[in-house]
């Protein structure tokens, strides 16, 4: 008897647990139901992201993009806000890969005016990237990845390359003090330089790093260390970490610098300048590569003081 007895409960002790989890699961299963979002709607005058509460479909993440895809497209009459997109512009379609979401558009995106378009990314990216399944956005115009006037492709972005611009000018400028690293005059170690820039403070400080140093030294004694001609493809941050996808370009070694300076005087730049602790260079995409046969890209690299020139 005494067994048997055990054995209950046992039972009972069992079948507690299993309705403790299955309402547990089912509570999980309503806070995902239930899910808000912040969408962004552009304020009547064109300046400024307006903040609206959006309670998501709570279905699958192919749902949710679809879902707040369409409301992004409505404007809201009682914040008096336009909807993020133009009526001209038109999603044509979508992938959504490994956590990365490509949106392409028809040629009326490329035509809108650059505060406009600002405004219009920043409230895409914003936006969708609070969608679990979500983490970075990439625009295409007529099939064609988005770029800048100077022909630079954004790639795939996230909500800290944004900043918080709501109510307040989407074209305020920021000064930054930069420390950028080019070749000294062996072409072996790194020297820095510094300098003071405006950038638009809806620029990551990592990208304005990098184009900064694409255009070279203004000290003649420095050597440039990226080739000219290459291409920056996209920047994006992610658990501190920036990652820099370059063109063909890079794989041209700059004269008279050797491969460790061309990605160590990125590396320490961004990471002097930015708000990471490491940086992983990809070319076309690829990081699987040796560089110049001398250095491997295919995890993060860290700053090294070793290069730097001593005063």
């Amino acid at each position: 008897m005494r067994r048997m007895k055990k054995i209950y409960q046992i039972i009972s002790i069992l079948l507690a647990v299993c309705i403790l989890t299955g309402i547990v699961g089912c509570r999980k299963k309503e806070q995902k139901a239930d899910a808000k979002y912040t969408i962004y709607q552009i304020n009547q005058s064109g300046t400024a992201l307006v903040p609206k509460d959006y309670d998501g479909t709570g279905k699958s993440v192919d749902e949710e993009v679809k879902g707040m895809l369409s409301a992004l497209q409505k404007c809201d009459d009682e914040v008096k806000a336009q909807a993020a997109l133009p009526k001209k512009v038109k999603l044509e379609r979508y992938t959504l890969e490994d956590e990365k979401l490509i949106l392409y558009y028809n040629a009326a995106y490329g035509k809108m005016d650059t505060v406009r378009e600002v405004l219009c990314r920043a409230a895409l990216v914003r936006s969708l990237t609070q969608i679990d399944g979500v983490d970075l956005v990439m625009i295409c115009v007529d099939g064609t990845p988005l770029t800048d006037k100077k022909g630079n492709t954004y790639g795939y972005q996230q909500a800290e390359d944004f900043v918080q611009n709501t109510g307040s000018s989407i074209n305020s400028f920021q000064e930054m003090k930069l420390t950028l690293y080019y070749a000294d005059s062996s072409g072996e170690k790194l020297q820095k330089e510094e300098d003071t820039v405006r950038y638009n403070s809806n620029e990551s400080k990592e990208r304005v790093v990098v184009e900064q140093l694409m255009r070279g030294p203004s000290n003649n004694r420095l050597l440039a260390t990226i080739p000219k001609g290459t291409k920056l493809l996209g920047v994006s941050i992610k658990d501190h970490i920036c990652y820099l996808n370059f063109d063909e370009g890079l794989r041209n070694i700059a004269p008279g610098v050797s491969p460790e300076t061309v990605i160590y005087s990125i590396v320490n730049s961004v990471i002097d300048g930015g708000n990471v602790s490491e940086v992983q260079i990809s070319i076309n995409g690829d990081s699987s590569l040796v560089y110049q046969e001398s250095i491997k890209l295919d995890e993060p690299l860290s700053r090294n003081q070793e290069m730097i020139k001593e005063d």
